[in-house]
Formats: structure tokens, C-alpha cells, sequence
């Protein structure tokens, strides 16, 4: 808890844990909305194999497909994510 206040602050610390709760209650990726708070989007450039969703306005989780050895297009196909980090916006 001090850790994630220390590097992200404490609203992210706080909503953190809520957004992985609630990333656990969908069944497949399709499900997870694309508009806000969620804002559930994929990634370009580098990171094209990796989606997000907003934690706060500047803060947001990536993650991808569990097993990236099968790239699966369909969204509803993807029932299991690997978290890969907590990123601020453009940096």
C-alpha cells in the first residue's frame, strides 16, 4: 500500500485494487466498456498486442491476452489478462 501511495499517489493506490476487482467480474474482454471510467482500448506502435483502461484521468492499467501465443482478434474470445503495468498517460 505505501509503495503504490509513494510512486502513483493515493488515488490511484485507492482505485487500483477497485479497477482489478472489477476487471475480474467481466467474463471476456468485450464485456470490459469502452467508454469512461473503464475507457477499455487497444494499444498502438510497441505495445499493439497490449490493451488499457483508465485508473484515473492520467493513470491507466495495460495488460494483454494471457497466452499471446494465440493472437485471438475476437474480444469475446479473450476470457483471461496478464496485468503488464500501471503507466501515466504519455510518458
Amino acid at each position: 500500500w505505501r509503495n503504490s501511495v509513494k510512486k502513483y499517489g493515493i488515488d490511484v493506490a485507492k482505485r487500483l485494487p477497485q479497477r482489478i476487482k472489477e476487471l475480474k467480474s467481466f467474463i471476456c474482454l468485450m464485456d470490459v466498456p469502452q467508454t469512461l471510467p473503464f475507457r477499455r482500448h487497444k494499444l498502438t506502435g510497441d505495445l499493439k498486442d497490449y490493451f488499457a483502461i483508465n485508473i484515473t484521468m492520467q493513470y491507466r492499467l495495460i495488460f494483454k491476452q494471457k497466452d499471446n501465443n494465440i493472437v485471438i482478434e475476437d474480444l469475446k474470445e479473450i476470457k483471461e489478462i496478464e496485468i503488464m503495468e500501471v503507466s501515466k498517460h504519455y510518458e
